[in-house]
């Protein structure tokens, strides 16, 4: 049997939508598009690719030692704002942050709500957390938690 390539999000949402899809068909025939990585993988992999020691980026995200560790063994899920810290203090882009978010169950940054469109702005433009506080802050914003 020759493998399938991977489908997009769309196409999978479609075939789920279907009213006569069977879902242990819809899973065999999509084998290869599911994401297939551990929350450990994953931010390991986020941590590589940022080039950053982990000392530098406990204190660039400003969180705790132990909380960076389990979140580096999978074995805490950050809420949303700690994961948008980890991004920019690994100085990720915003499609690595969307990913980061998705993949850990929390809400996609949204430029229709004036809090995500600072944040994205602030991860497009290279600030750091504090510079990314001043900004939200200024604007009548909570600040990341």
């Amino acid at each position: 049997m020759t493998e399938q390539l991977k489908k997009k999000t769309d196409e999978l949402l479609e075939e789920l939508k279907l009213k006569n899809t069977d879902i242990q068909e819809y899973i065999d025939n999509n084998r290869n598009s599911f994401i297939e990585i551990s929350l450990k993988e994953f931010w390991t992999e986020l941590l590589e690719r940022s080039q950053k020691s982990k000392s530098n980026i406990i204190n660039s995200a400003d969180i705790s030692y132990i909380y960076f560790y389990e979140i580096l063994q999978g074995k805490k899920i950050p809420k949303k704002d700690k994961i948008i810290r980890l991004i920019i203090a690994m100085e990720l882009d915003l499609d690595d942050a969307q990913n980061a978010l998705k993949y850990c169950n929390q809400a996609c940054l949204y430029p229709r709500i004036k809090r995500d469109s600072l944040i994205i702005y602030a991860i497009e433009n290279h600030y750091s957390i504090f510079q990314t506080q001043a900004l939200l802050s200024e604007n009548g914003e909570q600040e990341l938690q």
